[in-house]
């Protein structure tokens, strides 16, 4: 019998380290989602920041410079962006399931904006529109 309860914790704990633990909550709305994009960049959580991003190849490559770019900061730039804060200007919905959000963040005044998909797995930021053709 205790010989079995040893056997139980380890094929437990392996159970639970398997686990990703990349769970995050979906964004119930435009706002939030878009909102839960710029801050986790911002603070360099960048598989968190991934998981509010529509998956597909251009918005990878997008996503991949924009992360390079926060790596290559120095320590200096790094902090500044974490406490950078986030100023929405407006938020304009296209449609039932499309929202353009317009901002910018206290360390950088230039104008933004990131476009926003209703999608299944909640609302998720769309990079080609913000960095694509369209600017």
């Amino acid at each position: 019998m205790f010989k079995k309860i040893p056997l139980f914790f380890i094929l437990a704990s392996l159970l639970f380290s398997c686990h990703s633990g990349e769970d995050f909550e979906k964004a119930v709305d435009p706002l939030e989602g878009g909102r839960n994009f710029i801050e986790n960049l911002l603070q360099g959580d960048i598989k968190k920041a991934h998981f509010y991003m529509i998956n597909d190849p251009q918005n990878e490559t997008y996503f991949k410079k924009m992360s390079d770019n926060y790596f290559s900061l120095d320590k200096e730039g790094r902090q500044q962006l974490r406490q950078a804060s986030i100023q929405i200007n407006e938020v304009s919905a296209i449609d039932s399931s499309t929202t353009i959000i317009y901002y910018q963040t206290s360390n950088d005044t230039s104008a933004r904006k990131l476009k926003v998909i209703q999608t299944p797995a909640g609302w998720k930021v769309d990079l080609k529109f913000s960095y694509g053709p369209n600017l």
